[in-house]
């Protein structure tokens, strides 16, 4: 097993929550989706190798971005396996091929885990837009 100093590798399997949807729809970006959507389910054994508890904070690290959410212990989580709802904090780790596929990554993440002293990251640097493309220039400027 790896060190908890050196992380853990995670296959992050990201699910559709009610909860989280619901959260959205009746305060839309606040506090009570962060409270709902900013969240790790992994296995007691990786949260024993990352040395933490219920609601301490975890950093996720994949190939696109890292976001610092809060863990929680689930027993229905195999080692090395971990469980997130569908939401920006998800969303701002899944990766973008079109190569591979017309749409992203957003049902198997893999990742890096950290305990963290770190809060939890704020909805606000989740909203600033990423673009895969380049800007095109505007056809209005040619009328």
């Amino acid at each position: 097993m790896e060190q908890a100093g050196h992380g853990i590798h995670l296959n992050l399997v990201v699910y559709e929550s009610i909860y989280v949807s619901i959260a959205r729809q009746r305060d839309g970006w606040g506090e009570a989706y962060q409270n709902k959507a900013a969240i790790a389910y992994l296995s007691p054994s990786d949260m024993k190798s990352l040395q933490i508890g219920d609601g301490d904070r975890i950093e996720i690290t994949s190939e696109c971005g890292s976001v610092v959410v809060a863990a929680e212990a689930d027993s229905n989580c195999k080692e090395g396996t971990g469980n997130m709802p569908l939401s920006l904090f998800s969303s701002y780790l899944a990766s973008y091929d079109p190569e591979l596929s017309p749409l992203p990554n957003l049902r198997l993440i893999e990742a890096r885990v950290l305990a963290t002293e770190k809060g939890i990251t704020p909805l606000s640097d989740l909203l600033i837009r990423r673009t895969v493309a380049q800007e095109r220039p505007s056809t209005a400027s040619h009328l």
